[in-house]
């Protein structure tokens, strides 16, 4: 079956769990297709969120197999130059100012390409820890040494043994693909130092319900977390969130520092307040971004199917994971959309999960002026809208989905 199915939390353990949306069943969104075989039936897995009445994590009870998930992943961090802007300014701000030797270490928790550690390299030792060793090569070519495996407390044991303790150790859009997580904040909590700093960042989830942006919902990503479930979850491994501030990735995120003995700045408190006036512990909260979720998605859909009647030319731009949540749902597929295009070569010449839509290199839009562009990629809008001035120039216009359906 290559999937599991949880009854209960995996921060806090209780079974009171409220289903917020569901999604049917989908390939996962990263499970892109090669030509050949576009006439083969993809596997599908069920893909819904439920809300925890006892830690109020926000999380999908199914879990796919991480082998069919991570293995061989298609995204690249350095082909996206937002990102790698991101993280550049991520070593700048955040982990230069916990190192003071050049003998610290510094481990990235499922660093991809390197691109992180790239910019720490030069002041401290590192390492990248990963499970897709595809990427192995691409990491170690930056000068960023690569160790391939799935991070967990057996890992973190391995990881003390052959490279001793961690003054920094970092984990970023990981925790949303982790289970069980208790585990990994054990073994993180092992492997800093007793004055070392952990360092993460994750998808608000009060960004994911303000701007009803479902298609962060994938099987890859099987929590959508609170800063008041992370301190949940902090605590269980015997640290405590010293620090937190929100970062413009994924529309919005929350970059959070763990200590085992730092004491609490005043940003935690005042975030946490925020949450609950937000609602992010009530559950009449979740049942709200279902109803955006389905207004959102008919409008949508009666705006293409407009513009195909009317004989416009309609493209994907991007081809994130997120955009197959979306693509799927919605049952948009090549008789609205022409293509898809990307920046990361690895996924040119390739196909959509489900609605097997084909990827081109974005460099075609250099030459083809589609009517419209439907922006997929969303969480890089302005830096997107801004590289593609002269594709609007020729009369090209966006559609954005995020946090509502309009055309720029």
């Amino acid at each position: 079956m290559h999937y599991t199915h949880h009854s209960t939390c995996r921060i806090c353990g209780s079974a009171d769990l409220m289903q917020v949306l569901d999604l049917g069943k989908t390939p996962p969104a990263n499970a892109y297709v090669q030509f050949g075989d576009l006439d083969k039936q993809q596997p599908t897995y069920p893909l819904a969120i439920y809300f925890c009445r006892g830690c109020s994590l926000v999380q999908q009870l199914d879990v796919v197999d991480p082998d069919m998930l991570f293995k061989n992943y298609h995204y690249m961090t350095g082909a996206n130059f937002p990102a790698t802007e991101h993280f550049r300014r991520y070593a700048e701000d955040a982990i230069k100012r916990f190192i003071s030797s050049a003998d610290d270490l510094v481990i990235d928790i499922g660093g991809n390409d390197g691109v992180l550690l790239d910019f720490v390299k030069d002041f401290a030792r590192v390492l990248n820890v990963d499970p897709a060793d595809n990427l192995a090569a691409v990491s170690e070519a930056k000068g960023v040494p690569f160790y391939t495996a799935f991070f967990n407390s057996k890992t973190s044991d391995e990881l003390l043994r052959k490279y001793g303790h961690a003054n920094v150790v970092t984990a970023n859009n990981v925790f949303a693909h982790t289970d069980p997580l208790r585990d990994v904040f054990a073994g993180v909590s092992k492997l800093i130092r007793h004055d070392g700093v952990f360092i993460f960042e994750v998808h608000w989830v009060k960004h994911l319900l303000e701007t009803g942006c479902f298609d962060q919902i994938y099987h890859e990503h099987l929590c959508f977390h609170s800063l008041h479930a992370l301190k949940h979850l902090v605590e269980s491994s015997g640290m405590k969130i010293f620090d937190v501030e929100i970062v413009p990735m994924q529309g919005q995120s929350l970059r959070v520092y763990a200590a085992k003995d730092r004491e609490p700045k005043a940003s935690v408190a005042a975030i946490l307040k925020e949450e609950q006036d937000a609602g992010l512990t009530r559950e009449e909260t979740y049942r709200s971004f279902s109803e955006v979720v389905e207004r959102n998605k008919a409008e949508l859909l009666t705006l293409l199917s407009g513009l195909k009647a009317s004989g416009k030319k309609i493209v994907g731009y991007g081809a994130p994971a997120k955009g197959n949540t979306l693509l799927n749902y919605y049952g948009i597929g090549t008789e609205t959309l022409d293509y898809l295009t990307d920046s990361t070569p690895l996924k040119h010449g390739l196909y959509s999960p489900g609605m097997k839509i084909p990827i081109k290199d974005e460099a075609l839009l250099e030459t083809d002026t589609p009517d419209y562009l439907l922006l997929l990629a969303w969480n890089y809008k302005d830096a997107i809208l801004q590289k593609e001035q002269s594709l609007r120039d020729r009369g090209a216009l966006f559609i954005l989905t995020i946090p509502s359906v309009q055309i720029v």
